[in-house]
């Protein structure tokens, strides 16, 4: 149920423009917003043909692997229920514990719920991605740092070494290994 006044976050799909923003990890929040809702597509679904040239190019990445291997290897790792890494909080944060209800929950407090349209755990990294990116464009700091170490650094930089140690493409190695250096980049920002 929705409350009144409740915006809804939505699901994007390779929508935003591909390129990388912040990948150089600046302190732009336009650029930061947009660079957490494109890597947070990277765990949603597998890229398209247009969408995989232009990652690689934007993103410089050395992988050459086919879209079928790709796509592949997404299902293999990230698809609900049986993939071995599905990108859920509650299943990679150290006190998983209630985590699900948890986010629900922070995310009412900034007046957001989960769009009925998206079919995905509310503590899918997608979710908590574009969850981050509200945040950074709404100005809404202290929320965002206290969601960043609270529950990102709790859980997806070991994750991402997970994907990184357990991925049969370079692609999904080169991907984690970017989204990991980002949020460390992202909370370094605080630490200053």
């Amino acid at each position: 149920m929705r409350a009144e006044g409740s915006q809804t976050l939505c699901p994007l799909f390779f929508t935003d423009n591909i390129s990388s923003p912040s990948m150089g990890y600046g302190t732009d929040r336009g650029e930061r917003a947009a660079a957490y809702r494109v890597l947070g597509q990277f765990f949603l679904s597998p890229p398209d043909d247009e969408a995989l040239e232009a990652i690689r190019q934007d993103f410089s990445l050395g992988s050459r692997e086919s879209l079928d291997k790709i796509a592949g290897e997404f299902n293999d790792l990230f698809s609900y229920p049986r993939g071995r890494l599905v990108p859920l909080e509650s299943v990679f944060a150290p006190s998983s514990g209630g985590m699900t209800g948890d986010v629900v929950t922070i995310y009412a407090g900034a007046d957001l719920v989960i769009d009925d349209a998206y079919d995905v755990a509310p503590d899918h990294i997608s979710v908590e991605f574009l969850f981050m990116s509200y945040l950074i464009e709404n100005g809404k700091t202290e929320m965002e740092q206290k969601f960043l170490e609270q529950h990102l650094m709790n859980w997806v930089p070991y994750y991402c070494g997970e994907i990184i140690k357990q991925a049969k493409t370079l692609f999904y190695r080169e991907i984690a290994e970017i989204v990991k250096d980002f949020l460390i980049s992202e909370y370094d920002l605080y630490e200053r």
